[in-house]
């Protein structure tokens, strides 16, 4: 009956040394993976802030593209007149800085 218990005893300290164990590494592998998911989070972030930055500098470009066009839509009628009529028209625009 002793050697029972004492068989017993050995085996819960056996089981509880690797569930020790088992439980440090589990702990381990989560703060890892927590350590992850914030530098992650901090990535999303600095994307987010980009993408913003870019959309930004995106519509200050397509503004600029679009101001060009119309300049050299007004250019163009103004070759235009001069071609047909042979006389600047008196609202020429002023050539693009």
């Amino acid at each position: 009956m002793v050697k029972a218990i004492a068989g017993a005893i050995f085996v819960a300290i056996i089981a509880a040394l690797l569930f020790y164990v088992w439980s440090g590494q589990n702990r381990a592998a989560q703060d890892l993976m927590q350590q992850q998911i914030t530098a992650l989070n901090q990535q999303i972030i600095q994307l987010r802030d980009q993408n913003t930055q870019l959309k930004g500098q995106l519509a200050s470009v397509q503004s600029e593209e679009q101001n060009l066009a119309a300049q050299n839509d007004e250019l163009r009628k103004a070759i235009a007149s001069v071609k047909a009529t042979g006389k600047l028209p008196p609202n020429l625009p002023y050539p693009p800085k």
